[in-house]
């Protein structure tokens, strides 16, 4: 299954409805508030109430929508059987970001990335990488999606980076979830580009704390997220392309740590809710950084993963300068 999410205008501002591909009818998209809200005209409720329910059943927020659990999902699946016509998704819709994450997480689970950023930086690789799954917590609100302009962030100079990534969507949340039980949790996968300012990330990361500044500005993924019963098994071919240029290129077949271990890592004497979004982390020689270059303003950055699709993020511009904070002086000598 492939789940999307369309933004139409309206009188009162952007519209966002979520859409399933139709079975066996490639870029057909089926509107699921709509087969919703059929459903239960079907079963006797008025158009009003069929209305009413179908909205608080299918939001235009995905992980609010996973938030109606079993109930939501099904209707997922009855959307994508229908195949009628009458349900369809008006003309004229723009995808944005497939999911608008309760949580995001990512993680560090390719070993030739982090064994190439240990090199780079003249640091050797700890072993705690290869113990756990090593992340860090996001910004959940600073997600974009596909064709939507990446803002420069003042404090970026000349290392801004993208990053090539895979983007797992929970469906249902959980807490100490254990491996082999993970598959159940998950939506499907879809594209992340991680975006990162690398002259404030290697700054502030020297406080061993982040990153922070340097990753929560601005976050990109879509197009869709896919089903994992219909991704290739073995591992998924992944490039990315600046001005139509290939950069980078790899497979997720590469991952140090698995899927279904970053899930139950993610959970660990926690909650992961419905709607999280967790990082694959960079697949080797997956950005600017290994590569010792780095896109410009105004440049076009093409992530592609093998039956997911591609998203595409433009640069913006470098802005004026902003605040930054005055150094302080040390009273305590170490």
């Amino acid at each position: 299954m492939k789940i999307a999410r369309l933004r139409y205008p309206s009188p009162d501002g952007p519209e966002v409805r979520i859409v399933v591909e139709a079975l066996g009818h490639p870029g057909r998209w089926v509107d699921v508030r709509t087969t919703a809200r059929r459903a239960f005209e079907r079963r006797g409720a008025t158009a009003g109430a069929a209305l009413q329910l179908a909205c608080t059943l299918v939001p235009g927020s995905l992980s609010r929508a996973l938030e109606n659990g079993e109930a939501f999902l099904e209707a997922l699946a009855q959307a994508a059987a229908d195949t009628s016509g009458e349900t369809l998704a008006a003309e004229g819709g723009q995808f944005v970001a497939p999911i608008d994450p309760s949580l995001y997480r990512d993680f560090l689970s390719f070993e030739v990335h982090f064994t190439n950023a240990a090199r780079l930086n003249n640091h050797g690789v700890s072993p705690v990488l290869y113990e756990i799954p090593i992340g860090y917590m996001g910004n959940a609100l600073s997600f974009i999606g596909p064709d939507e302009e990446v803002p420069w962030p003042f404090y970026a100079q000349e290392r801004m980076d993208y990053e090539l990534e895979l983007g797992i969507v929970i469906a249902r949340g959980g807490r100490d979830i254990q491996p082999e039980r993970a598959r159940e949790h998950i939506l499907g996968l879809t594209i992340l580009n991680d975006f990162s300012a690398r002259d404030i990330q290697l700054r502030e990361m020297q406080g061993r704390l982040g990153p922070s500044k340097g990753k929560h500005f601005c976050n990109a993924v879509g197009p869709v997220i896919v089903t994992l019963d219909e991704l290739p098994a073995g591992g998924l071919q992944m490039s990315a392309r600046v001005n139509g240029e290939v950069w980078s290129s790899g497979n997720s077949g590469s991952m140090l740590w698995s899927l279904e271990e970053l899930v139950a890592w993610a959970s660990a004497g926690e909650p992961l809710p419905a709607g999280a979004l967790l990082g694959s982390g960079t697949v080797g020689f997956g950005c600017g950084m290994e590569l010792q270059k780095y896109p410009q303003p105004g440049d076009l950055i093409e992530l592609e993963v093998e039956g997911i699709g591609v998203l595409r993020n433009r640069l913006g511009q470098r802005p004026a300068q902003g605040w930054l904070p005055s150094p302080k002086t040390p009273t305590i000598q170490v």
